[in-house]
Order: C-alpha cells, then sequence, then structure tokens
C-alpha cells in the first residue's frame, strides 16, 4: 500500500499560526520541530503532508476513515525523510521539499520501490485537476507496464479509495493521487 499527499506552498493557508490550530493538529514534538524550524511554514506543510500520506495507507489496510490529525504522530529521522505513527502501525515517509510544494510519499516498508511524479497543473478546478492527474498516472502505468492504455482505469472504493482496474479486473497495483493548487502527483 502506498499513500501520497502535495501542498503547494503558494496556496496553503498561513492560518496555522493561530495557536489553537497548532495544538489541534499537532502533537508537542511536532509543535517544537515547527517552532525551531527556519522555515516555519514549510515544516507545517511538512508534516501535514506526511500526515495525510500515511492515513491514505491506513485507510487502504483498515478500511477506517477518522479525523484526529494528532492520533498520526511524525518524527523527521532527517529533514525529508521520516516515519508516522497511527496506534501501532508505523509508515516511512519521503518528501520533496521545494520553494513552491512540499510532495510526501508513505509506504509501509521503507524499501518497497515506488513510481511516482510531481507536475504542474493549471489551475482550473478540483474535477479538471483530477481528472488530468488521473490520464497523467494510467499514461504511467500504460508506458512502464506496456498495458494499453484504453484498458486501464481507475475507480474509487466505498472510502474514496481510488483504484485502478485492467479490462475491468481490479489490480493489485496500490496507487495514491494528490493535488493541491498549481500541483498534482501521483505513486504507485
Amino acid at each position: 500500500m502506498i499513500g501520497n499527499d502535495i501542498v503547494d506552498l503558494k496556496y496553503s493557508s498561513t492560518g496555522w499560526v493561530r495557536p489553537r490550530f497548532l495544538d489541534k493538529v499537532f502533537a508537542l514534538n511536532e509543535q517544537a520541530l515547527i517552532f525551531s524550524s527556519e522555515n516555519q511554514h514549510q515544516t507545517v506543510w511538512l508534516l501535514w503532508s506526511m500526515k495525510e500520506a500515511a492515513y491514505k495507507i491506513h485507510v487502504q489496510q483498515f478500511g477506517e476513515r477518522f479525523f484526529n490529525p494528532k492520533r498520526l504522530v511524525c518524527d523527521l529521522t532527517v529533514e525529508e525523510k521520516g516515519i508516522v505513527r497511527i496506534d501501532n502501525n508505523c509508515y516511512y515517509t519521503e518528501s520533496t521539499i521545494t520553494e513552491d510544494y512540499v510532495y510526501t510519499v508513505a509506504k509501509q516498508d521503507h524499501n518497497q520501490e515506488v513510481c511516482t511524479s510531481v507536475f504542474k497543473t493549471k489551475k482550473e478546478g478540483y474535477r479538471i485537476q483530477s481528472n488530468v492527474l488521473k490520464q497523467q498516472l494510467l499514461k504511467s502505468i500504460s508506458e512502464i507496464e506496456k498495458i494499453d492504455y484504453n484498458v486501464l482505469s481507475i475507480k474509487k472504493t466505498h472510502l474514496g479509495v481510488p483504484e485502478v482496474f485492467v479490462n475491468s479486473e481490479k489490480s493489485q497495483k496500490p496507487i495514491s493521487l494528490t493535488h493541491c493548487g498549481r500541483f498534482s502527483g501521483f505513486a504507485y
């Protein structure tokens, strides 16, 4: 299983500076990371994207949705690698941090190989961005896996988890999709 999340730093809120927001979303050790960071805005959204990417795996794994950001606890092992713990489960994250965005991929096994891509999209609305993202993912799978693009499709489960289908049969290949502001990304 795999999860990913992207945050466009230009479009991300600065509302996090309100103490109540930090208290609702981040554990004390995470708040300490934020306050000690040279770029607090970037660190807030790094931790947020780590939580979101790990949450996507957890939902796939356990079929349970919840809203409790503090239940997901982040630790950074190095600036762009970390671990997110949800109860007794650990998810390993790798992030790409640029001046424009923070992009995180979470995996159950830190040695798991992942194909991932981030690209800039025109801000034309949620549905258009979502469709472009799905098309890009299917093109990538088609090229890398040598599968005819026309037999590939994406459907969501009742929990909203996207899955790839080949000739109407569910693939065992886990995928994750994300978009925010000007950027989109996929992982499989």
